[in-house]
């Protein structure tokens, strides 16, 4: 292992994630790319390919592809699910590797627990303009506080590394979304579910779809839980519970499965699809791509647009990361930082990643990701934009709003008008969904318990 890798934490990320986190978006591991060794001015000549490794909801093909195209750099992607990428880097690919991608929920095992990865300097990243950055990511704790607690300062620390300069990134973000629940409108009311609460709903008892990663099953029962008055806790220590806490809330859920409410219990992302797609499952607490993906199978499918307070969206951010001292020993700290800034800080990357339901940091900077261009590509234009940010109709009618996918969809690069009959996005304005966020995903600090007691859940 690289220097000052602990291996306690080694071994307790190891072993903790394989349990709490699920293979994301298809990830099973895979390598891409070609070895050819091409330099480029204003770049330094480090070791070719450029080494990128992590899921592919956060790594995918069109961002390979995107910077070669603007760098005529290779550059090759090892994608792995979340615990996979993790014991990837902890285990000595942080030497290996020039950039890692994971998400909040694991984040904190490679950025605080083992030195695997630098900070990013602001400075060297010339489109992080806190005038054009959400205030989610420049001021979390002004913009969450009042809806939930302290959990906006878990927020803070996995950005900064000193909270009062705001000078070096610990996680850069480059993407991000708003979970909530997927369900079939030929079965339930559209617009009825807002709530973690449908899950555990008699109602739908068998026809319930749960996620079975602990760090993701366990917040949303608390929610509920806290909600209904059938735990003690602030809204502000959801997102890192006691052991008392975990304790009721895993008892509690293996009652519920025990009993039958779910039909099913899923970790692979193709899984939740595919039940939901077949109707084996009408409702689920699945991601907003498996929506979509449920949709272009022909079942129709919609996201909930969820309540204010407690029982709000689940929100999570990933990001990229230089590996240390992967990315300073082969030269490519520039490569890395033009992969964060020029690609997915630029005009292009808003509308790629939109086509699977999520959201970029600096869509507040409309003159680029609305109706701009740059090095990278034009922007969204201000169909696609209105729709994805602001909660416009599209110009065109659509038949069937819960089939509608954005991928298939002409979106104008003309200003025009949102038709009546026009589809909306689902949960609506990024701004409402904001506002209703009523929980922050990171990596608890008592996994080891968590994931001691989830076995009880698993086996039950």
């Amino acid at each position: 292992m690289g220097n000052g890798l602990n291996r306690r934490n080694f071994m307790k990320y190891a072993g903790a994630a394989s349990l709490g986190v699920a293979a994301q978006d298809g990830a099973g591991a895979e390598t891409t790319g070609d070895a050819t060794n091409i330099g480029q001015d204003g770049l330094q000549d480090g070791q070719r390919p450029v080494q990128w490794t992590g899921p592919e909801y956060a790594a995918r093909e069109g961002q390979e592809a995107k910077f070669e195209e603007m760098t005529d750099i290779d550059l090759e992607r090892t994608i792995g699910d979340l615990p996979t990428t993790q014991q990837r880097i902890i285990g000595g690919g942080n030497e290996t590797f020039d950039a890692v991608s994971v998400d909040t929920s694991s984040a904190g095992a490679l950025t605080m627990d083992n030195d695997v990865t630098a900070p990013t300097p602001t400075d060297q990243l010339d489109k992080w303009d806190p005038d054009t950055i959400s205030d989610l990511f420049t001021q979390p704790e002004e913009r969450l506080g009042d809806q939930i607690g302290a959990q906006a300062e878990t927020l803070n620390e996995q950005l900064w590394m000193d909270l009062d300069a705001q000078n070096e990134l610990r996680f850069p973000p480059t993407v991000y979304n708003f979970d909530a629940i997927g369900y079939n409108p030929k079965f339930i009311d559209p617009g009825s579910v807002s709530r973690w609460s449908a899950l555990f709903d008699n109602e739908y008892q068998g026809q319930v779809l749960f996620d079975a990663i602990a760090a993701i099953a366990i917040p949303e029962a608390l929610m509920h839980m806290l909600d209904n008055d059938m735990v003690e806790g602030e809204v502000g220590e959801l997102n890192d519970p006691s052991e008392d806490q975990l304790d009721a809330a895993i008892d509690f859920l293996v009652k519920q499965k025990q009993e039958g409410q779910f039909r099913s219990t899923w970790t692979a992302y193709g899984n939740s699809v595919n039940l939901m797609a077949s109707e084996e499952a009408i409702i689920g607490d699945i991601w907003q791509p498996a929506a979509l993906d449920v949709r272009r199978s022909g079942t129709p499918c919609t996201y909930a647009t969820m309540s204010e307070g407690i029982q709000g969206y689940r929100f999570w951010y990933a990001g990229i990361i230089p590996t240390k001292p992967g990315a300073s020993q082969r030269n490519n700290v520039d490569e890395v930082n033009t992969l964060i800034n020029d690609v997915h800080y630029g005009a292009w990357y808003p509308g790629y990643v939109q086509g699977w339901g999520y959201s970029v940091p600096q869509y507040p900077n409309t003159d680029l990701v609305r109706t701009g261009s740059d090095e990278s590509g034009q922007g969204m234009g201000p169909e696609y934009y209105d729709w994805a940010y602001r909660g416009e109709r599209t110009y065109e009618p659509v038949e069937d709003p819960y089939l509608f996918d954005p991928q298939s969809y002409e979106w104008s690069m003309e200003e025009g008008e949102p038709s009546s009959d026009g589809q909306q996005r689902d949960s609506g304005p990024i701004e409402e969904r904001i506002d209703r966020i009523g929980f922050f995903q990171i990596w608890p600090s008592n996994a080891d318990y968590m994931t001691q007691r989830w076995r009880d859940f698993t086996s039950a």
